[in-house]
């Protein structure tokens, strides 16, 4: 037999027996009894934890507890936004579905809001909804917000520029008294 017994190479050294042993032993049965003792253990406390009996506190928070009246707010924001022309022509111009397919919830809300603006047993339960998103539109308008997106064109004054409108004014206040 040529070859026998195995050359050993110098780079190549063996694997001592007693790392094999230790590395291919399994659990102790009390190591395995315990890693099982503790796996019941945390999964019966996270189902008495998160039961449905003990997150019923939750469920109110997380029901929409009347449709009829976000309906509501959604088609008066909607409306004074579409019924406006200038928050109209701000909206459409910012809008990156561009002019047309943002037209349509606005002209939709415009039809729909008469029905719900003047119905007397929505408006004791929800409130005058229109009036509220009239001062709301007013004051996102002013700072630079229509619906859900940032204008460029009602950027308000800064420091700097209330500084030079106050020097330019003073300075014209004095040219004048000279002359």
């Amino acid at each position: 037999m040529r070859g026998w017994p195995p050359q050993t190479h110098s780079h190549i050294r063996p694997i001592p027996s007693k790392a094999v042993t230790m590395a291919s032993r399994r659990f102790s049965p009390v190591a395995s009894i315990l890693l099982l003792l503790s796996i019941l253990a945390t999964m019966t406390s996270a189902s008495a934890i998160y039961s449905p009996v003990n997150l019923s506190f939750l469920i109110p928070r997380q029901q929409q507890t009347n449709t009829t009246c976000s309906e509501y707010s959604t088609i008066a924001n909607l409306s004074i936004v579409g019924a406006n022309s200038t928050y109209r022509a701000a909206f459409l111009a910012a809008s990156p579905q561009g002019g047309d397919p943002a037209r349509a919830p606005l002209d939709t809300a415009e039809k729909e809001l008469p029905d719900l603006q003047f119905d007397t047993a929505l408006n004791t339960e929800c409130g005058n909804l229109t009036e509220i998103a009239i001062k709301g539109a007013a004051t996102n308008f002013t700072n630079g917000v229509v619906l859900q997106f940032m204008i460029n064109s009602a950027v308000p004054l800064g420091a700097s520029a209330s500084g030079i409108a106050m020097i330019a004014g003073i300075v014209v206040v004095m040219v004048m008294e000279i002359l």
